[in-house]
């Protein structure tokens, strides 16, 4: 049995922990997120393009849309509603908790121009008030500010390596301040904005950060490609850092993390104990 640790905190790593009848796998699969229940969603690039799991691993549904192409990232909302973002698609969906479509925001293989949405995003957060703040990381370098209704109040950055600058923010967060964290991958650091778009500060000392999660005590996890996974004070300072390979990244109530590895076709569970 194998066991990690962050700061003071310590796990027991569970490798196989999805249970997965033969004709399914984990083959493409990017990323995952948890609901208010404790299911386990986990994200794939191919059909099903969606797999639900309980907290111990077993299958419970599956989603098939073959328009879902490229599901990137995802996120659960409070409600337990999944917000898929179709990156190839230029696209975010919003589907029920049985996977039935509620809403579309932005229209399939039509990629906005410069600075507009989308072109190729990447990841999708929200406010607490139900608004959506996307990071559209692949054609463009920006961060696109939606109301409620999935209307645009605002759009920041461009391509660089100044302060509000990206080069492909890859992933985003609203923690519960209100600050807006993006990784900004390949400038190797995650910045954070205030939700008007205005740079605050920023976490450095990251490899090309990948994805990022806060738990319920305000805690930030972060995922690279040296690879790790490190955890965060909320005030930025480094707690702790172990060994992983995670593109997706998320934390269930409990404390314990489910990582998503695309190349060992796994999902992790790095249980609290």
């Amino acid at each position: 049995m194998l066991f990690s640790g962050l700061g003071e905190n310590q796990y027991e790593v569970q490798w196989n922990w999805a249970k997965l009848p033969d004709d399914i796998s984990l083959k493409n699969i990017s990323a995952v997120s948890v609901d208010q229940q404790g299911r386990v969603f986990a994200l794939l690039r191919s059909d099903p393009f969606m797999l639900v799991f309980s907290s111990d691993g077993e299958l419970i549904d599956k989603w098939s849309d073959h328009t879902v192409v490229d599901g990137h990232y995802l996120t659960i909302s409070e409600d337990n509603h999944a917000f898929v973002v179709d990156r190839d698609n230029h696209r975010i969906i919003e589907f029920t908790d049985k996977g039935e479509i509620i809403q579309i925001i932005g229209r399939e293989n039509a990629p906005g121009d410069l600075g507009k949405p989308f072109n190729h995003p990447t990841d999708i957060a929200m406010n607490s008030n139900g608004e959506y703040f996307v990071s559209d990381g692949y054609g463009n370098a920006c961060v696109h500010h939606f109301d409620s209704a999935g209307q645009l109040i605002k759009s920041w950055g461009k391509l660089g390596s100044d302060q509000g600058e990206f080069s492909t923010p890859h992933a985003i967060l609203v923690d519960k301040r209100g600050r807006v964290l993006v990784s900004d991958r390949e400038n190797n650091r995650i910045q954070i904005f205030n939700q008007e778009g205005i740079y605050l500060e920023e976490i450095n000392n990251l490899y090309f950060p990948t994805a990022i999660y806060e738990d319920n005590y305000g805690f930030i996890y972060v995922t690279d490609r040296v690879p790790s996974l490190s955890m965060f004070h909320p005030d930025g300072k480094l707690i702790g850092r172990c060994l992983s390979n995670g593109h997706g990244l998320t934390v269930d109530r409990d404390g314990n993390v489910y990582l998503s590895n695309k190349k060992t076709e796994k999902i992790t569970k790095l249980v609290k104990i």
